[in-house]
């Protein structure tokens, strides 16, 4: 297959959750078939592209406090989102030459707010990979937004909704990441073909190191700390729960691994035992050291990457249910599943308490991720769902 990919970031480091799926992908994909990417590369972003891939780079646009103000007032009344204003146009100006020249099989558009190219494809079969229900993550940051924004949120969950009950509907196939996610997708628009395709994670680097022993009463949860559910999440575990479980386990200690730590996650690292550390160069010792853990999700969606990463590595894994959807994994068996905060910290506790059902726990959850998501599967998910498009479009 020749295969089109647009995108808003070019799958290049520092990885968020939407770059290290997108990566993957093209790089599990480009072991078979021709893979072209259109794509921003952000200003932090750095390195080449996978193995494989054809990047076309574009310069991200620059833009004005006042352009800013005018984009949101023009997007809020034409009922697209932002992305859909800024972003959108010049990815359709690249690729409009590319899909007139017969070029390629299908196209794979990462994101809704890119929804509004749907036009640019013309006959070429077409698939969406919004990946999670976009809406809801909207409502967690007003939640974490700081008062003045909040009304500015609220506009862009607004139009979020509007343009999710429509737009989306264009694509053969609109992919999510959990049966959660579709369903949210179906509820704002019931006529969505929805597929539902798991993240995987490399298991090959994310694995356990028998030269890194736990260290006592190590809590640890990592995540992109700028983004409003971790947020949230982070605040929930040193707030409420580290508390509880201190109660019990005085050797108890947190540390908060992650990039671009908001305001609200570094004011954490004043309270006592807890460490917020910003980027680390490699987040795999603090998984491997880690005797618990956390993914305290209390809102947001979509699959979570660095649980996928935690349970790879062999780390014993407490988490919301809400952190769990879309894992293929046994509550009980691979991790714990328990509700913040008295239950999560009842969680934590039992593992601290318990370095066999740690052992054994470790050992269950990253055979569950290398049975059930790597990356080669999600891959093979995905040329399913193009072979169905492009099946489609030749009977019409």
């Amino acid at each position: 297959m020749r295969i089109l990919v647009c995108a808003a970031e070019a799958p290049l480091p520092p990885m968020n959750g939407a770059r290290l799926q997108l990566r993957h992908l093209c790089e599990e994909l480009a072991r078979r078939h021709e893979v072209t990417v259109v794509a921003y590369r952000r200003r932090d972003q750095h390195g080449a592209a996978p193995a494989g891939v054809e990047l076309h780079e574009l310069e991200l646009p620059r833009i004005t406090a006042p352009e800013r103000a005018y984009v949101a007032f023009r997007a809020a009344a034409a009922g697209d989102p932002r992305g859909a204003v800024t972003l959108a146009p010049r990815i359709a100006d690249t690729v409009g030459g590319m899909v007139a020249g017969g070029r390629f099989d299908v196209a794979h558009v990462a994101g809704a707010q890119l929804a509004v190219l749907a036009p640019v494809f013309a006959e070429l079969p077409a698939v969406l990979a919004p990946l999670d229900a976009w809406h809801l993550n909207l409502a967690a940051a007003i939640r974490t937004a700081p008062a003045p924004l909040r009304p500015l949120r609220r506009l862009d969950l607004h139009v979020a909704r509007r343009f999710s009950s429509h737009a989306l509907r264009p694509f053969a196939s609109v992919v999510m990441v959990s049966e959660e996610d579709a369903a949210a997708a179906r509820a704002l628009d019931p006529t969505l073909h929805v597929d539902v395709v798991p993240n995987g994670v490399d298991t090959g680097h994310f694995k356990p190191d028998p030269r890194a022993p736990a260290e006592r009463g190590l809590i640890v949860m990592t995540g992109a700390m700028h983004y409003a559910p971790n947020i949230e999440g982070a605040r929930v575990l040193a707030d409420e729960v580290l508390r509880r479980v201190r109660a019990r386990r005085p050797d108890a200690r947190l540390a908060i691994v992650g990039r671009a730590p908001a305001a609200a996650v570094r004011r954490l690292g004043a309270l006592e035992h807890v460490d917020v550390t910003g980027e680390v160069p490699d987040l795999r010792p603090w998984l491997q050291r880690a005797e618990v853990y956390a993914c305290p999700m209390v809102s947001g969606t979509g699959i979570k990457n660095k649980l996928l990463e935690a349970l790879a590595c062999g780390a014993p894994s407490v988490a919301t249910p809400l952190g769990c959807q879309g894992l293929r994994a046994s509550p009980g068996d691979d991790l714990l599943v328990a509700n913040v905060p008295d239950a999560f910290a009842d969680a934590v506790v039992a593992l601290l308490d318990n370095p066999d059902r740690r052992a054994r726990l470790g050992r269950a959850g990253r055979a569950a991720v290398v049975e059930h998501h790597g990356w080669a599967a999600t891959a093979a998910a995905y040329e399913a769902i193009y072979s169905r498009a492009i099946g489609s479009a030749s009977a019409a």
